[in-house]
């Protein structure tokens, strides 16, 4: 898996497709923290749906890098359809990560808050920031090409399911009423929930972990419907 993980690493940087994603979200970085001083987690919010869209962005163009012909090569290589795919779900994620750092990081770096930054702001920054991108993840690979044959087909459906996915923010209350319903909702909610709490809060909930936890889950179950459709897939083929 390290060899597979490093020759997804290596092509994707050579193909250079994620300079367009990178480029946004340094700008959108930039022009987030251009006026000072700024509310810790309120801005975390922010960056942490800015990355949400992104990572459908990167995630795209992740699984399209290689084209059909050197995919079946890289398939033959790897000898394992579940191994090949979950690399490039070990790549998204890791670029992930990296952002997530990243964006939590350049603010305290640079000055960019009116009050001290505590252990408690950067755990939940990175907490925030990674479980979106994550769900974000696991939500874009579904539509992308080996399961959606048209190009243009992949860009509006991971466009839609994340536009969406933020509107149903707005109708939570609704979807309480309905009991069950709550579940089947991509959790965007919760992090921007936990996210809208003072700065100066003593201590991170019990309950939060448990929330980002259940974010990272439903990402993790995308996942697996996406190796479900594939495997089945190439057995009908």
């Amino acid at each position: 898996m390290k060899g597979l993980l490093h020759y997804q690493f290596i092509s994707y940087l050579r193909s250079y497709q994620y300079v367009p994603p990178l480029s946004l979200f340094i700008i959108l970085l930039i022009v987030n923290y251009t006026y000072t001083p700024n509310p810790i987690l309120d801005s975390y919010s922010f960056t942490s749906l800015m990355l949400f869209f992104i990572m459908g962005w990167f995630t795209v163009t992740i699984f399209h890098v290689e084209d059909p012909g050197q995919k079946q090569i890289t398939l033959l290589h790897s000898q394992s359809l579940s191994k090949y795919y979950v690399s490039l779900y070990l790549l998204a994620a890791l670029i992930g990560l990296f952002l997530s750092i990243v964006a939590v990081a350049s603010p305290i770096a640079f000055g960019a808050f009116g009050v001290k930054t505590r252990i408690l702001h950067v755990l939940l920054g990175v907490l925030s920031h990674f479980s979106l991108a994550f769900l974000s993840i696991g939500l874009s690979a579904v539509f992308t090409r080996d399961i959606v044959k048209k190009r243009i087909n992949t860009w509006w459906g991971v466009l839609s399911v994340l536009v969406i996915s933020l509107s149903l923010v707005a109708f939570k209350a609704s979807f309480l009423q309905v009991k069950g319903l709550i579940w089947l909702v991509p959790p965007v909610y919760l992090p921007l929930e936990m996210m809208a709490s003072d700065d100066s809060l003593p201590f991170i909930p019990e309950v939060f972990y448990w929330r980002f936890g259940f974010v990272f889950l439903y990402g993790i179950f995308f996942i697996a419907i996406f190796l479900l459709i594939i495997k089945r897939k190439s057995n009908f083929h």
